[in-house]
């Protein structure tokens, strides 16, 4: 089994092990069987502890997404484990997954797309209370106008319509939304990608305010390696539907021990010019390998400098060498990038 970078100290809130997650590809031709199967993710294990920020960062297409939403059983997991509170998640029936999402709430990539556009503003917050019973009409109005504030909204746009408040503002509104029932967890799905520059940095520090108030958990996936950095308190780094590194967020950007990892770091853009001419680029050779048909062994083979025939034959384990520090190469090495 994997092991996780785990604070021994402390009971994670979220717990996953060998979490594995495949799809049917469906045939383009009516009522033929599917083709293949897309292998999303694949034995995949970390720990979340209360209060903290869990970075999952990666290439597009590596599972990060799927990995958020099989937290939820948004996306059914075709094996492996995922506690909330020790409680098992996987294979619980709808009704009993619908108590456990009180706690366990997610703030999607799209703020246009994330609203419906016929409710009101005050009726989209409101709706996690009425679908969990807990709306009543003498609290109800209350609890949005509190939620609205939290988040930085004026209560008296409640009556508006999500077409008349910018990107910025739709987001501001879905994590209200989140909010409302007072969640442990809350799953970020890359909430700043959408927005404009400018608009990014307020709604970041909005979420570290709002851990810091309500302490919340967040598993934070994002493709932006400097926005990870900003709000992490740990990092894991995601490889065609495995973790290959997890480790605290200044261990691994200042000393990454998987080439990947390296290679996403060494391609991460610098603010001080002087420091940027001055490091060299690893540049990877190849392309992704599809999911469908992916490498034996290690994954990252293919693209690998340091790949050897072990590499071909045996999956390395997401093994702690120390520091909670834990990566998945047979042939680790730290290297300075940043």
């Amino acid at each position: 089994m994997a092991t996780d970078s785990t604070d021994t100290t402390r009971s994670p809130v979220l717990s996953v092990r060998d979490l594995v997650v495949h799809f049917q590809k469906k045939s383009s031709l009516p009522f033929a069987k599917p083709t293949s199967v897309v292998h999303a993710v694949c034995g995949s294990s970390f720990d979340l502890f209360p209060g903290e920020t869990l970075g999952l960062v990666g290439e597009s297409g590596c599972g990060k997404t799927t990995t958020g939403r099989a937290m939820l059983q948004l996306a059914e997991p075709t094996s492996g484990s995922i506690k909330f509170d020790g409680q098992e998640l996987v294979g619980l029936s709808r009704k009993e997954m619908g108590e456990i999402r009180q706690n366990l709430q997610i703030v999607f990539q799209d703020p246009f797309g994330s609203l419906d556009p016929k409710m009101t503003v005050g009726q989209s917050i409101a709706e996690p209370l009425a679908i969990h019973g807990r709306w009543t009409d003498e609290e109800g109005p209350g609890l949005v106008a509190e939620a609205m504030r939290h988040v930085g909204l004026d209560p008296k746009f409640a009556s508006r319509f999500p077409n008349e408040f910018s990107g910025g503002q739709r987001q501001r509104i879905g994590i209200a939304r989140a909010l409302i029932l007072n969640p442990k967890v809350l799953i970020l799905d890359e909430p700043v990608s959408a927005l404009d520059v400018s608009v990014q940095a307020g709604v970041i520090n909005l979420l570290a305010d709002l851990q810091e108030k309500f302490g919340i958990a967040y598993l934070m996936i994002a493709h932006d390696l400097s926005v990870v950095r900003h709000v992490s308190d740990r990092v894991a780094v995601m490889y065609l539907g495995r973790i290959v590194e997890i480790a605290d967020k200044v261990d691994l950007y200042s000393a990454p021990q998987h080439p990947y990892t390296q290679a996403l770091l060494s391609a991460a853009p610098l603010a001080d010019p002087k420091a940027e001419r001055q490091r060299k680029r690893i540049i990877l050779e190849g392309d992704v390998p599809s999911p469908t048909n992916p490498p034996s062994g290690c994954r990252f083979r293919t693209r690998c400098p340091k790949a050897q025939d072990i590499c071909a034959n045996e999956i390395p384990d997401l093994i702690d060498r120390g520091q909670n520090h834990a990566v998945a190469c047979h042939f680790p090495e730290a290297m300075k990038i940043i």
